[in-house]
């Protein structure tokens, strides 16, 4: 084991954690100042959801122990992992790195894809300069808790000019519950430059604590595009509290689309800051809930200079008990005349038991300005099951049918073949 640094604010078994890993006197000083925060924040509240029911506690400051990497992981991670495929990846189960590929081929083009935690040991520079900019740790308890504790994620550099040559996939997997995943993913797209990273979130189905807090941030720059597809498959037992935020400078452009068909309690947040002129950002998100599923989402687009775009769709299907709550905000600032901003909320309920709310917001502050909404919650429609009915389609294939159409704009956005089927497998298998 490292030698135990002191660092005031650390407990010793934090300490002793850090140590373990190799944190540099910075990194273990902003952790301190961040578990600080957290000790002195009281828990927030959310309008739609109560979090004060769930295992926020569900955590571990001991060192894990170690294990061999087996094949394990490959039985959840399946549906999202193709053998054969020529495209980068990095899969992470419990904290460590079980398997990667393609990692030396970007090297050669100047491109970083690698774990966190290496990456602020390799480029401490780059990496804590720009850790909690997108997303400051001092405004919400749990985002505290998650800049103290982060252990996992991935680094992403694109240098200026640079055309990411195959998307990037992070797998990450967690088979022991009680520990928590505590996920920090860093992006950065240069000038002129264009990536696109795929993240895949799973648990085994019988882990009964799982508690995930994850931050993602993305510094697009001058005329670069990222985009980031989100696939989260958490089980019923889990809680995951998340924000995903990019910051995107002039004539840039920040696509996200996520797959929420997790069974577990999540509270969300995706959204870009639009901070350069002509600068634009979409959000697209399909979700799927059943069981108890509950699903609180908001997507928030902030268009701070002139001319910027924001799009924002989402898709949502609830079954059984399963309940979600979406939200759409647009800000448009003082000073960023000419923008627009859109967004497109529809939840659809399969049963009497399940619960949808659609919540758009408007916030305009300037004139000169477009800015629109459509949003729709209801029931499944019987007239077009009728009418696919008395045309000889049974009652169960008639459904299928109209949940896959309604769906089906928001699918089509998914980045990559494998991402989409393996999501459509999903959604098949808890139709059922």
């Amino acid at each position: 084991m490292s030698e135990v640094m002191e660092v005031s604010g650390l407990s010793a078994p934090a300490q002793a954690l850090f140590a373990e890993r190799g944190d540099s006197s910075e990194l273990l000083a902003m952790r301190s100042a961040a578990l600080s925060v957290y000790e002195q924040l009281p828990a927030p509240k959310y309008e739609k959801s109560d979090i004060s029911r769930r295992k926020m506690d569900a955590f571990s400051l001991q060192v894990a122990p170690a294990f061999m990497p087996d094949e394990t992981w490959k039985s959840l991670a399946q549906p999202y992992f193709e053998a054969d495929s020529e495209h980068p990846m990095l899969v992470v189960q419990d904290g460590q790195v079980v398997y990667t590929r393609g990692t030396q081929d970007l090297e050669r083009l100047g491109i970083r894809f690698l774990p966190i935690r290496e990456a602020a040991r390799q480029y401490p520079n780059d990496v804590l300069t720009r850790l909690h900019q997108a997303v400051p740790y001092d405004q919400d308890k749990w985002l505290a808790l998650q800049a103290g504790l982060w252990n996992e994620g991935v680094y992403v550099y694109v240098p200026k000019g640079v055309i990411c040559p195959h998307p990037l996939q992070f797998i990450h997997v967690v088979l022991e519950g009680g520990r928590g995943s505590f996920v920090h993913n860093l992006v950065v797209g240069g000038e002129q430059s264009e990536v696109t990273l795929l993240e895949t979130y799973l648990a085994a189905q019988d882990l009964t604590d799982n508690l995930h807090i994850g931050v993602s941030e993305v510094f697009v720059g001058a005329g670069a595009k990222v985009t980031d597809g989100v696939v989260q498959d958490l089980p019923r037992h889990s809680t995951a509290v998340i924000v995903r935020r990019a910051i995107v400078e002039r004539d840039g452009s920040m696509d996200w689309v996520l797959g929420e068909v997790g069974d577990g309690y999540t509270v969300a947040e995706v959204g870009s800051r639009l901070v350069g002129t002509g600068s634009h950002s979409t959000s697209h998100t399909v979700a799927l809930g059943s069981g108890r599923a509950h699903a609180d989402m908001t997507a928030r687009m902030v268009h701070e200079a002139k001319f910027t775009e924001s799009d924002t769709t989402a898709r949502g299907v609830m079954q059984g008990r399963a309940n979600a709550v979406y939200r759409g905000v647009t800000h448009i600032l003082k000073g960023a005349s000419g923008s627009n901003g859109q967004q497109s909320e529809k939840l659809l309920m399969m049963s009497k038991e399940s619960r949808a709310d659609a919540i758009p917001m408007l916030l305009i502050d300037e004139n000169d300005v477009k800015c629109g909404h459509a949003a729709s919650v209801g029931q499944i429609n019987e007239e077009q099951l009728f009418y696919l009915m008395s045309r000889g389609v049974s009652e169960a294939e008639a459904k299928r049918m109209v949940v896959w159409g309604f769906l089906d704009p928001v699918l089509a956005k998914l980045p990559l073949s494998t991402m989409r089927t393996a999501v459509e497998r999903v959604l098949e298998r808890k139709m059922k």
